[in-house]
């Protein structure tokens, strides 16, 4: 706070030296200032140059006036600490470890440094959690698994990694098709954000029942259970903090961890948002469909009153202009899906007749 006082201050005092300078705008003063090689536009140029200056100085002293006002000098992060206890689905890290003390923090103090990215997760969770949390505690699973989807992709609907996972969690090919999401040039299920949900929660579940604790659960669904299986087997241990694993698996359950200690209490970390600045939670409305022909989505858009991109924004894993013959689930927004059907049947009909 102290320092963002003095800054304000700095400032305004350059600030009232640099205005004092410009407002010498008289002919007869530029004439005895000016060095009497300077030509008239040349001291025009100058001129406009302080100008701009001015003007910077005056918004870098209005940004520091309303982050003072408003407290969002952001302090330093050696004043945020971990808490005494962690935990995650039940299972308590063994912070008397030093060793795990530390990873712990490495992730903390990492994320909290990003505050783009953290400020993105606060924002995005209000409009994806409701979804997956209803579905972990319909399935009567630990809440503290949505925090997987955090770590995965950030929320990011159309997170694609270097190794072709993809969607908010972050499926792979073969285990999407495992899992019921269908890939072909058309489609590509694992960017259908509940459809992928319900696969990753069932795959969390099956994980668990085979390792019988969450933290190996997550490792495995990061690095794939037959890698923590042959670990397992080779180094005589279940306990995931002792498990040697691939680097990016060891910090992954870390990582998750911070990133329910952050959005667990946002506001303790510095995020304070206005009810308005959080992102609308989604609210759609899912038919299924059945089709022997394709179904040009710009028709779908015009029978719901949306434009084409809203439609397909909505339907991240259509990749074509058509929706191609099958059964497909279609996402459409809240009272609109009386107004698709009817256009659907007299589409078919339509279809029919030609």
């Amino acid at each position: 706070m102290a320092k963002a006082i003095i800054s304000i201050l700095l400032v305004g005092f350059l600030l009232s030296c640099a205005a004092g300078q410009s407002v010498r705008t008289e002919p007869e003063k530029i004439a005895f200032e000016g060095k009497p090689s300077e030509t008239h536009d040349a001291l025009l140029e100058r001129l406009g140059t302080l100008e701009q200056s001015v003007s910077s100085l005056r918004s870098e002293v209005a940004n520091l006036r309303y982050r003072l006002n408003n407290g969002q000098a952001r302090p330093s992060l050696t004043t945020y600490k971990l808490p005494k206890e962690v935990s995650l689905c039940g299972e308590y890290f063994p912070l008397e470890d030093r060793n795990v003390l530390e990873n712990l923090d490495r992730e903390f103090l990492v994320a909290l440094s990003n505050e783009v990215q953290v400020l993105l997760w606060v924002k995005r969770a209000r409009r994806y959690f409701p979804f997956i949390e209803k579905r972990l505690k319909e399935m009567g699973l630990p809440d503290d698994l949505k925090y997987v989807a955090i770590t995965e992709s950030g929320l990011r609907p159309e997170a694609v990694s270097s190794s072709g996972a993809a969607g908010i969690w972050q499926f792979i090919p073969s285990t999407g098709e495992k899992y019921g999401m269908r890939k072909n040039r058309s489609i590509d299920e694992r960017f259908d954000f509940f459809k992928a949900t319900e696969g990753a929660l069932s795959y969390l579940g099956s994980l668990y029942e085979e390792f019988k604790s969450w933290t190996l659960s997550m490792a495995a669904y990061n690095v794939g259970e037959n890698r923590v299986r042959k670990e397992i087997d080779l180094q005589k241990t279940t306990n995931y903090f002792y498990l040697d694993l691939p680097q990016e698996t060891e910090r992954y359950v870390y990582k998750i961890a911070v990133a329910k200690i952050i959005l667990s209490d946002p506001g303790k970390y510095g995020y304070v948002l206005e009810e308005k600045q959080y992102y609308n939670p989604l609210q759609v409305e899912r038919v299924q469909i059945e089709l022997t022909q394709p179904l040009p989505i710009i028709e779908v858009a015009r029978a719901t009153g949306l434009f084409y991109k809203e439609v397909k924004e909505m339907n991240p894993h259509l990749f074509e202009e058509n929706i191609p013959p099958g059964i497909h689930v279609l996402n459409l927004p809240r009272g609109t899906s009386e107004k698709f059907w009817a256009f659907l049947s007299a589409w078919k009909k339509g279809m029919e007749g030609k």
